[in-house]
């Protein structure tokens, strides 16, 4: 319909516009924490697009929620979740509003695998669940957005300011593999095929640069 090319054109635009006007006000110093910040609204999106996914699809074709779909949505959220929660930290330590010294919680390993448990276990509800109990499948996303989100902010708010840089590019990276679950997800090979080279591309250059700075 030619209303949905509009509101895609309206969208696109918009957020063209919005990203020229911001990139014009940034200076080169400051570029490693504006990516942070871009890279929390890819992570966003991916949340948000597995969401509306399921929703589509439990209310008006349940039978099209197969294995590789809710595997590509419990996917899609669960590295949308950690990067959003960890680009947004990544960026107030680069940028000076969060203090750039560690978080050191006690506990903070068991506080890691806790979560990181959780959130498995909210993947195995929605993928055993969610194509015959939408209830069940939306307490399943709203688990894995929390703990995914939580597991994210602790681990990076746990590194020094020193190690963003690094921590920047295995976000870009995470950004990448959500992107490419999202290609499976709506059935989009161009989506996995750029997703897959962000992804492998942004693990590269981690090594690289732990290699480099002697991490």
């Amino acid at each position: 319909p030619a209303s949905t090319y509009v509101q895609l054109a309206a969208a696109l635009g918009g957020g063209g516009f919005a990203g020229y006007e911001i990139a014009k006000r940034v200076d080169p110093t400051s570029l490693p924490q504006t990516v942070a910040a871009f890279h929390s609204l890819v992570g966003l999106a991916a949340v948000f697009s597995a969401a509306a996914d399921y929703l589509e699809h439990a209310a008006h074709s349940p039978e099209m929620l197969d294995g590789v779909r809710l595997t590509s949505i419990a996917l899609a959220s669960v590295i949308g979740g950690v990067t959003t929660t960890g680009s947004v930290i990544a960026f107030g330590k680069l940028n000076g509003n969060l203090s750039s010294a560690p978080l050191q919680l006690e506990q903070r390993d068991q506080i890691n695998m806790a979560a990181g448990a959780g959130t498995v276990a909210m993947m195995g509800l929605l993928m055993t669940m969610g194509h015959s109990h939408p209830a069940a499948g939306m307490v399943a996303l709203a688990g894995m957005g929390v703990l995914s989100g939580g597991l994210g902010l602790h681990m990076t708010a746990s590194i020094g300011g020193a190690d963003m840089p690094v921590v920047i590019t295995v976000l870009n990276s995470y950004s990448g593999w959500a992107l490419c679950a999202e290609g499976f997800m709506l059935d989009k090979p161009i989506l996995t095929t750029v997703g897959a080279l962000i992804g492998s591309s942004g693990a590269i250059l981690t090594h690289i640069m732990c290699v480099a700075m002697n991490r």
